[in-house]
């Protein structure tokens, strides 16, 4: 298990965004009637956003994108989020204000609804699912899952709730300290879904979330993947167009961006065994065989050798190089492999002499 690396709290677009946001609570506040529809739609938005954040953070991601316009839509989508976050924002209002609860019950409610809400949003934003957001077993499933981290998370939140309420009292002062109220609180609420996102993260695989998840090496390996599919294809249309040389040449700068890897070579390889003309791949192994040579791999270097042999009569390996892989697979006892070997060095040798 990772350890909780809460300094995701410290990530720049949720900072600027918190910088933007804020500013512009507090012009809504300013503003009368239109002053409250622009409070409503950064609301939206920030919900919204929280929501994303957390799923970010908890898939693996290191920086993501800031919301768009989109995100100020009322009829934007995303509904099952706005839901969860106004119940529990009506909820925690309604228990503060209500006549019917006082005392210490109206605070050992507040603190249940409070300490169930980082657990209840990491459920929503992972599955999209309300019901399964507010059912009392999965939150206690995941809650007991997260064990001790969880306790780590919700002093985390109290921490940023205390420094949301200093904020807050210190903007009483002055305008120019209200707008740093509106951004420290809009950070704040932030940084709980960036928080909760993290302790996620390092439970990926003790929870039943772990399917949802979207591990951030797998992701770069699939898109680098993608990237190398790309260039193949390229190669490919090429090679079909009677154009081998341009092919080649596509594929000699595939293997160079990856360094000439045995990774890529063998990728590579595989996917021109599935061209229409099997000698490309040849062509290829002659380049790989050696490769695999210099790596240490003799044996595979042998039986890439006798693979591409099998592919295209014109498989050819420079002559040195020949003679030591015939000399290898003697001494392996493949007599035929190297007999076979023998006499294309000196077929090679033949045709250099003419």
């Amino acid at each position: 298990m990772e350890p909780i690396r809460f300094s995701a709290m410290a990530n720049t677009t949720v900072i600027v965004v918190a910088v933007v946001y804020g500013f512009l609570l507090r012009v809504a506040g300013a503003a009368g009637f239109f002053g409250f529809l622009l409070w409503l739609m950064i609301m939206l938005s920030l919900w919204r956003y929280g929501y994303a954040v957390l799923r970010n953070v908890a898939s693996g991601w290191n920086g993501f994108p800031p919301p768009d316009i989109e995100s100020t839509n009322p009829f934007g989508g995303e509904f099952a989020v706005l839901f969860h976050s106004a119940l529990f924002a009506l909820l925690l209002y309604l228990l503060a204000t209500t006549a019917f609860v006082d005392g210490v019950l109206r605070w050992l409610l507040l603190g249940g609804v409070l300490c169930v809400f980082p657990a209840s949003a990491g459920i929503m934003a992972m599955t999209r699912n309300a019901a399964a957001a507010l059912s009392p077993v999965g939150l206690s499933s995941l809650i007991r899952d997260l064990g001790g981290d969880y306790l780590k998370l919700l002093a985390v939140s109290a921490a940023l709730g205390l420094f949301m309420v200093l904020a807050s009292e210190a903007s009483a002062r002055s305008w120019l300290l209200g707008i740093v109220a509106e951004m420290v609180g809009v950070w704040t609420v932030l940084a709980l879904f960036l928080a909760t996102g993290a302790t996620l993260r390092a439970h990926r695989a003790d929870f039943d979330l772990v399917e949802a998840l979207d591990d951030s090496s797998e992701r770069a390996d699939r898109e680098r993947r993608a990237q190398w599919q790309k260039a193949l294809d390229r190669a490919y249309a090429s090679a079909r167009s009677g154009l081998p040389a341009q092919a080649y040449r596509t594929v000699k700068e595939l293997l160079a961006s990856e360094q000439d890897s045995l990774e890529i070579y063998q990728w590579t390889f595989n996917g021109m065994l599935a061209w229409d003309e099997p000698q490309h791949a040849a062509l290829l192994g002659e380049r790989f065989a050696k490769r695999l040579w210099e790596a240490g791999r003799k044996v595979d270097a042998l039986d890439l050798a006798e693979r591409c042999r099998k592919l295209s009569p014109q498989f050819a390996l420079p002559a040195a190089f020949t003679t030591e892989l015939a000399a290898y697979a003697r001494s392996l006892g493949r007599h035929r492999s190297a007999d076979e070997l023998t006499a294309l060095a000196a077929s090679g040798a033949a045709k250099l002499e003419h």
